[in-house]
């Protein structure tokens, strides 16, 4: 269990150079969810009350505005990338340290890290001054080598750019993980030097002087999916995959029939019902609320939309943000609709496009409809009521509105408002000439 007073260091301050990415490299996304949201999420949940978030002059207020959580963060700035010891002075020299049991120490780019594993550590430290997340791997390159004495204590970490050949085929790897027991242990930061290849502060190098001072330091061995660290678009989308299965497994096993789930993506804070179906090749984004007895069918792509009780949606079909779908309609094949508020039992089957809509209880909208909502300047509303008909490859001319039980032939363009009953429609009259062809043939 974390004590109460625990509090946990972010340090986010390094430019992630290696990603090329305009973005600060923590808010890269994996799931449509940002690599340091994962970690604070997984930190609330272990009951961690406070963390401070290290960051840079040129990434604070992106990341300050991306981490709008329920817990007190501090956001401190590394003026200059000194290394990880210095990123953590500057968090301990810039932030009230009063009343503070437990430290906790992550790096931002380790998003697999889930609050048992937290717990876990936080379980393990107890008789230990200092506790580092260890993990195994075939593959060590980047990380850390953990170097331990006879009895298993951690002597010291040697980063590889400074490790021997012998020190590099260790296969126990540093995580980016440090527990302090008590916070007085930090004054022994001002030990650490920069004689390294990089002339930089290793907060590793802490190791090794607190084994010269007789200080229990101790390693927990994780797995490697646990503490993966992201340095790139490769390794970005190796996470990815991880935290896409875990997703998956998470909504199947609270009940949702996931068909083929390596084949879709599903945001992590999809709302899903009971006894929903979602069939292969889906996209559901970020603020997606499934009902009940609802399903996805494939090649359906979904984005900020609430779907009621036992609705049908797709395949096909595109649903973009502010969207509410009723219950028991249908979004049929090659349907979009953005912005649209679609009523109980409507059917939308086929080939168009609902945009800035509100459909009432009961509608059918033919094929090949739309709503003809933007003129180039401003976007205007289409309002359809209960029990209307509108007739196939029909054009609605925004602002309009169709009364209840109105119906619309099919082909027209209609620009002018329809009252309840009525039956509008505007097509040229047609003409058939005949023999017309024959004619036209013997001109040749």
């Amino acid at each position: 269990m974390i004590d109460k007073n625990s509090v946990s260091v972010i340090l986010c301050a390094g430019k992630g150079s290696r990603m090329n990415s305009a973005r600060p490299k923590v808010l890269n996304t994996i799931c449509g969810k940002s690599m340091l949201g994962y970690i604070l999420d997984a930190q609330i949940e272990s009951g961690i009350g406070r963390i401070i978030i290290v960051c840079n002059s040129e990434n604070i207020d992106l990341i300050r505005s991306n981490t709008n959580k329920d817990i007190e963060i501090d956001y401190v700035v590394q003026s200059k990338q000194l290394g990880t010891a210095d990123a953590l002075k500057v968090a301990a020299t810039n932030t009230n340290f009063k009343d503070i049991s437990n430290l906790f120490v992550f790096l931002g780019d380790t998003p697999l890290v889930t609050n048992s594993d937290i717990t876990y550590l936080s379980d393990s430290l107890k008789s230990n001054d200092i506790l580092i997340a260890s993990f195994e791997t075939e593959n060590p390159t980047g990380y850390g080598r953990i170097i331990r004495d006879n009895e298993g204590r951690v002597c010291n970490i040697i980063e590889e750019g400074d490790a021997t050949t012998e020190e590099k085929s260790i296969k126990t790897c540093f995580s980016g993980i440090i527990i302090f027991n008590n916070i007085s242990i930090l004054s022994l930061l001002d030990n650490i030097k920069n004689d390294n290849s990089k002339k930089e502060f290793y907060l590793t190098d802490v190791i090794k002087i607190a084994d010269n001072n007789n200080l229990n330091v101790r390693d927990v061995l994780l797995e490697y999916d646990s503490v993966r660290g992201v340095n790139d678009y490769i390794q970005l989308s190796q996470t990815e995959k991880i935290m896409s299965e875990r997703i998956m497994q998470k909504f199947m096993k609270e009940g949702v029939h996931i068909s083929l789930a390596d084949t879709s993506f599903i945001h992590p804070n999809t709302q899903f019902g009971k006894n929903v179906t979602v069939e292969p090749n889906v996209y559901i984004g970020e603020g997606v609320i499934i009902g009940d007895d609802v399903i996805i069918k494939s090649f359906s792509y979904l984005e900020g939309v609430n779907i009621k009780k036992g609705a049908t949606i797709g395949p096909f079909a595109r649903i973009r943000p502010e969207s509410n779908i009723g219950e028991n309609s249908k979004v049929g094949n090659f349907v979009e609709l953005k912005n649209a508020n679609v009523a109980d039992n409507v059917k939308i089957s086929h080939l168009s496009y609902i945009g800035d809509a509100s459909l009432g209880s009961g509608t059918n909208i033919g094929a090949g409809t739309i709503t003809c909502n933007f003129d180039g300047v401003e976007k205007y509303k289409t309002i359809i009521g209960k029990n209307a008909f509108i007739g196939s490859n029909s054009s609605l001319i925004a602002p309009i509105e169709i009364s209840d039980n109105s119906y619309i032939g099919s082909g027209s363009v209609i620009t002018k408002d329809v009252p309840t009953n009525s039956l509008s429609l505007s097509r040229s009259e047609q003409v058939t000439k005949n023999n017309w062809v024959k004619k036209r043939s013997t001109k040749k």
